[in-house]
């Protein structure tokens, strides 16, 4: 299926935003209902058995989680089989995910970390109430919108496809740096399970850095894990009341976590004050950070840094067995595989991508329009020219981007690049 095909003659495949282990992700449209959507192919498991029990365990499957009706669980659409290859419908989330946040930002302050582990467990909660279990929580899957709102997305596939399935395609169904020591050691997935993950993503929150961080090798980090977590108690700048959640949810044995997720929710929910804003500003000052890298690296020599493509759903070990780039604050990875898709563009492609950043500017979707004009503009003034019309529209749309990211001084830099070349084209017709 190509970037620009239809999946079951509804669904337009429009950029492809994630690439994970057992399929890959597009941003799309529902040509029915005309929304935004993501959809997830799931083309590791083409192989899936076309037998009734299978169809029937995948449509039952999908089916639990579209019963799953709460504001911090990511909605799941439509569901089904195109060209052999099962698919989801889901929600389309902007922002980032807590894995790109904390890449970026580092140890969030304490209020944030307690807002996201109130969200994600009041989300968990009603999971668990429809009888579903996540069974692959860790920060790649939980969003963060522009609004500082908390989404839990992306549940185990092994739930949804069947663990057959996943065995033949040889995907591992969780992900060792946040999985529950029990079910490294063959157990079957629980709320406690649920409960442990949702502990080890606080603590890379909090912390900095994954659980584990020293150990680079699978092998290595499942030997630590089934000994215990490391304890976040003591370390400096981290309320007593936020570690002593952390730690419990994190506790080696099952029955010493929290009942429920429901509890945890009691207890974060007072520390959380002035989280949701917190977080908010990070994701507002990233966005700046990249739209400024992105009108600015061209013209200082600056490389974009890339990295392993994902969406939402990056696997941790993937990120985490790479040392940080020189640069600093290299592009998250989705941006990654962002800007690796529009770098393939020409220079007619351009102008039509132009178009749809610029509506991307004008609906309040800054972030996405940044990460595109920052391919767009070198595109266009190494394919058409710096004094070239579409050239000068794309940098005069990539600043009131900027302008309507807080990023003003950048801003009036790359107006008074695009009015000093439009009167060099005065000039010049004059002469």
């Amino acid at each position: 299926m190509g970037e620009n095909g239809l999946v079951a003659g509804r669904y337009r495949l429009e950029a492809l935003i994630g690439v994970g282990s057992v399929g890959e992700v597009h941003r799309a449209t529902d040509l029915r209902l005309g929304r935004v959507v993501a959809v997830k192919l799931l083309s590791a498991v083409r192989g899936m058995s076309d037998d009734d029990m299978s169809r029937a365990r995948f449509a039952q499957e999908a089916t639990a989680l579209t019963r799953v009706v709460h504001p911090g669980v990511v909605t799941l659409f439509d569901y089904g089989r195109h060209d052999g290859v099962p698919y989801l419908v889901m929600r389309y989330v902007e922002g980032l995910n807590l894995a790109e946040l904390v890449d970026s930002a580092g140890a969030l302050p304490a209020p944030a970390v307690a807002w996201v582990g109130f969200c994600v467990a009041q989300a968990l909660q009603a999971v668990h109430d429809a009888n579903v279990l996540h069974r692959d929580l860790k920060p790649s899957n939980i969003g963060i919108t522009v609004e500082g709102q908390v989404v839990l997305q992306d549940f185990g596939v092994a739930k949804v496809i069947g663990a057959e399935a996943i065995t033949r395609a040889g995907v591992s169904p969780g992900t060792p740096q946040f999985m529950a020591p029990e079910i490294m050691q063959g157990g079957h997935p629980t709320v406690a399970a649920d409960l442990y993950g949702l502990g080890a993503c606080l603590y890379q929150t909090a912390v900095g850095e994954p659980p584990f961080a020293a150990a680079r090798d699978i092998g290595a980090i499942i030997l630590r894990a089934v000994k215990g977590m490391p304890r976040t108690h003591g370390r400096r700048g981290l309320p007593a009341g936020l570690t002593s959640v952390i730690d419990q949810l994190c506790a080696l044995e099952p029955a010493e976590r929290p009942g429920s997720a429901a509890a945890v929710g009691t207890v974060l929910g007072p520390l959380a004050a002035s989280g949701q804003r917190l977080l908010a500003d990070l994701l507002t000052g990233y966005a700046r950070e990249q739209a400024i890298r992105g009108a600015l690296g061209p013209a200082t020599g600056e490389v974009p840094v890339g990295g392993v493509p994902e969406y939402d759903w990056v696997a941790a070990d993937d990120r985490e067995g790479h040392e940080r780039s020189d640069a600093g604050h290299p592009p998250t990875l989705s941006v990654g595989i962002r800007r690796l898709v529009l770098s393939s563009l020409t220079p007619q492609k351009a102008a039509s991508r132009l178009r749809e950043a610029v509506n991307l500017v004008l609906r309040g979707r800054l972030h996405e329009a940044a990460e595109m004009f920052a391919v767009i503009v070198p595109v266009c003034v190494e394919s058409l020219g710096p004094d070239h019309p579409t050239t000068l529209t794309s940098q005069y749309w990539h600043g009131v981007c900027l302008a309507r990211l807080g990023a003003g001084p950048q801003a009036v830099e790359l107006f008074a690049q695009v009015n000093k070349m439009i009167d060099r084209r005065k000039d010049g017709s004059r002469g």
